[in-house]
């Protein structure tokens, strides 16, 4: 068989399917899961696509539990693994259009998810296509694991190999073409910190602070709400925080609420991998807060974000930076 003829021939159903499979908004919902349904609905709906794109082309197709799948051709005692994952990260801010959409654009579609990693994993099913239309007899089996968890807490491969065996040899095949053949670890870790308080009498009171939405994405956005000890100190920070945006070439805003002033910062969101591609906006937000006369906690708060994680993305500060040959 031409292989490459081949691939060139499903070329215009691989790019189909592609798109159909990105238009499932297949984020984490931990609030709608249930059972058979842990992440939630339209993750359970990408993990369903897969498999009824298996079962169509007669492949062997599990359903574990809907934490996890595998589509499977083969023969053999021993399994060569696939790892795929239908997940995704939230969408965030900036597209040109709508990030479910894939749409296409400069001959590549444009969606959350299609390097990270439904239009890999659909790529790879496809190739296993190939393979069983083609007729050839493996003396192995090969099993794209499908997993639902893998941008949070991988609890999805947690479940499924608890059911099922661990593959010999594999791969996944998730982000960059052709290959990522090495890559770092990852720590989710809790920060804490205590702080002397005193009677002091400051100038702004920090009364919230959030940014974020996954451990493995640099945060877009930070909000932060500050009441002023007198009027005059509102309209200096509400200044202050005008030049520091300017200094940094950012956007941002800042209104008078009920519950004090609400700052909000625009950064550019990033896969953490490499966090020094994107802007942290709550790095950003804490630098700006921490040089003015904040109260204890939030001076506290501030100037540990500032001192851990400002201009490093290596974990030296927090000194746990490593690495190995």
């Amino acid at each position: 068989m031409n292989w490459e003829a081949e691939v060139i021939r499903k070329k215009d159903d691989l790019i189909k399917d592609t798109q159909s499979f990105l238009q499932i908004e297949s984020v984490l919902d931990e609030e709608g899961g249930k059972e058979g349904k842990p992440f939630g609905e339209k993750v359970d709906d990408a993990l369903q696509y897969m498999l009824k794109k298996g079962e169509d082309e007669g492949f062997t197709v599990k359903n574990v539990d809907g934490y996890a799948g595998h589509i499977e051709y083969g023969e053999g005692d021993d399994i060569v693994g696939v790892l795929c994952h239908v997940d995704v990260v939230p969408a965030g801010d900036g597209w040109t259009t709508p990030p479910f959409s894939a749409d296409i654009r400069e001959n590549k579609i444009f969606a959350r998810g299609a390097i990270d990693d439904k239009g890999p994993t659909m790529a790879a099913f496809y190739a296993l296509k190939i393979l069983k239309d083609s007729g050839l007899q493996l003396s192995k089996k090969i099993r794209m694991i499908i997993g639902t968890d893998e941008e949070s807490d991988w609890r999805c491969v947690d479940h499924y190999f608890k059911h099922e065996p661990m593959p010999q040899i594999g791969f996944a095949p998730d982000a960059d073409f052709p290959i990522i053949h090495a890559e770092k670890g990852i720590i989710d870790a809790v920060v804490s910190f205590t702080y002397q308080q005193t009677a002091n009498h400051p100038r702004y009171t920090l009364k919230q602070f959030t940014s974020g939405m996954r451990l493995n994405m640099v945060p877009d956005e930070a909000a932060a709400t500050v009441t002023a000890a007198q009027e005059h100190d509102a309209e200096s920070l509400k200044t202050a925080f005008e030049a520091y945006l300017a200094d940094h070439q950012l956007s941002g805003e800042v209104k008078n609420t009920a519950d004090g002033l609400h700052f909000t910062l625009k950064g550019v969101s990033v896969h953490a991998m490499e966090p020094a591609h994107g802007t942290n906006a709550g790095i950003h937000m804490a630098n700006f807060l921490c040089g003015h006369e904040l109260d204890e906690q939030g001076l506290a708060f501030t100037s540990q974000i500032n001192a851990l994680f400002d201009q490093d993305t290596r974990g030296q500060k927090l000194g746990i930076a490593c690495k190995d040959e």
